[in-house]
């Protein structure tokens, strides 16, 4: 069996999260005529070791655990139909042996860049469809631009951690390095993520040797303010976008975990917002 080492005490409280709204997604839509579908862009192997990204410290004893795969197809209230993405041959392998464990599912199982699997999922839906899309990356392989089709596809709703601890390392207080300019362009969807991202640092105004006034120095919004951007961002393209929960390892951020749905109905915007709020302001207090 392929070992898939992704994750640790911030994976739990991720998933736990996604398990609070796919439960509820498909008990309060299995008998309104719709076709649930759940999609995973970034699958993995189904189970995760208890290993932390980047290299961070290991948090808890060394062990495996459901994933967001399992936690999809354990559901009481199943979806109607699962689609597992991921680019790796040996994770695609694990997923078509976990899929076997649940023959009254129908999953189907692909081999894709993510971006595209999204895009390919988000046309293949039709009036009658529904669908939640998690979107995982390792870091900073979704591009923005996909989330266009997302929140155009009126039948979606998102759930999607977004590599904080990428950009932040991207984006340093000295500066960011041209090199990077253009991934961060793809990973924001836009060129004028410096104007949002970067501001002024208070300070007098002071004169160098010669009378010239000295340029002021700027400096990177902090973890608070990059999440009232990411969630800005997504607003301008979703019907709603709640504020994104920040999710740690020994105190350092690494993602953001984004809610946002593309449906524009006033009524389903109301419900998902009520009870994503009350699974998050759950989730923050427990901590």
């Amino acid at each position: 069996m392929t070992k898939h080492e992704f994750g640790g005490v911030w994976t739990r409280v991720k998933l736990s999260i996604l398990q609070d709204y796919v439960h509820f997604f498909t008990t309060a839509l299995r008998r309104k005529g719709f076709k649930l579908h759940y999609a995973d862009a970034f699958a993995g192997t189904g189970t995760q070791s208890a290993k932390t990204k980047g290299g961070h410290d290991l948090l808890i004893p060394s062990e495996d655990f459901e994933g967001s795969v399992r936690v999809a197809l354990g559901l009481k209230h199943p979806f109607d139909v699962y689609h597992f993405n991921d680019l790796s041959s040996e994770h695609v392998s694990e997923l078509k042996r976990l899929a076997s464990d649940y023959p009254e599912r129908e999953v189907r199982v692909t081999q894709l860049d993510a971006n595209d699997f999204v895009k390919d999922f988000c046309a293949s839906l039709t009036h009658n469809d529904r669908a939640i899309l998690f979107i995982d990356p390792y870091s900073t392989e979704l591009e923005w631009e996909t989330l266009h089709d997302v929140a155009l596809s009126g039948r979606i709703d998102l759930w999607m951690l977004f590599p904080l601890s990428a950009l932040l390392r991207m984006t340093p207080k000295g500066g960011v390095k041209p090199e990077w300019e253009e991934k961060l362009n793809k990973l924001l969807g836009t060129d004028q993520w410096i104007k949002e991202l970067y501001r002024p640092k208070p300070s007098p105004q002071i004169e160098d040797l010669f009378g010239a006034e000295v340029e002021d120095e700027t400096e990177r919004l902090n973890v608070e303010g990059v999440s009232n951007y990411i969630r800005s961002r997504l607003m301008q393209q979703f019907p709603y976008a709640a504020q994104p929960v920040t999710l740690y390892n020994n105190g350092h951020p690494l993602f953001l975990f984004c809610f946002a749905v593309s449906n524009n109905s006033k009524v389903a915007i109301a419900l998902a917002e009520k009870v994503a709020r009350s699974i998050l302001t759950k989730r923050n207090r427990l901590g």
